[in-house]
């Protein structure tokens, strides 16, 4: 699926590309012509401009999933569960993409809480300041348990997913216990004429 989006994406701008590109000499053969001037074709780019100011700089946006910035931060007991659950959810998506049916819903919650729910929790625990963390010890919650916590239940919720994803190998198991009382030892005798 994010394969087909990226090719979509490349589609799109090579034909936007194209499109501003042929809009862009189309203005400058009228121009040259003697025809409307550059700048006052719709779509068309002047060919002289003037220097503007820099723009500004490109707000550094985080790439989805959990990556080795939040990861390695993390205290060690902590760090080793993250880790296997990224493995865990890794997987389980490539067998699903090498062939494994896997519902939608599954698919859809292994995406969501490998780019959003783990990255979002691992967030939360690394930007606690010293006063949020002597506030949570007070009262009796440390920081590193909840995140403890937290992480076991995104992975009993993940693995309660994959269990679930089973649909496809009990359908066979069942079609096999069907092909078994249907043509198995004791059917086919039964369905045999006596012999005198």
């Amino acid at each position: 699926m994010i394969a087909v989006l990226i090719l979509i994406v490349i589609f799109s701008g090579i034909a936007l590309i194209t499109y501003v590109d042929n809009t862009t000499k189309a203005g400058r053969r009228a121009a040259l012509r003697g025809g409307a001037p550059a700048e006052a074709l719709p779509g068309s780019v002047k060919v002289l401009q003037e220097p503007s100011a820099l723009p500004a700089p490109a707000q550094e946006t985080q790439a989805p999933g959990a990556g080795p910035d939040l990861l390695l931060p993390l205290p060690e007991p902590a760090r080793t569960r993250a880790w296997g659950l990224l493995c865990l959810m890794a997987d389980a998506q490539a067998g699903q993409a090498s062939g494994g049916a896997g519902d939608v819903r599954t698919r859809y919650l292994l995406a969501q809480t490998r780019d959003v729910y783990l990255p979002d929790t691992l967030r939360a625990y690394l930007g606690l300041t010293e006063g949020a963390r002597k506030t949570l010890a007070a009262q009796g919650q440390p920081p590193e348990q909840l995140l403890l916590e937290q992480l076991a239940l995104i992975e009993d919720g993940v693995r309660e997913a994959l269990r679930h994803d089973h649909a496809a190998a009990d359908r066979l198991l069942t079609q096999g216990r069907f092909l078994r009382e249907r043509f198995g030892p004791l059917a086919l005798d039964l369905r045999t004429d006596p012999q005198p």
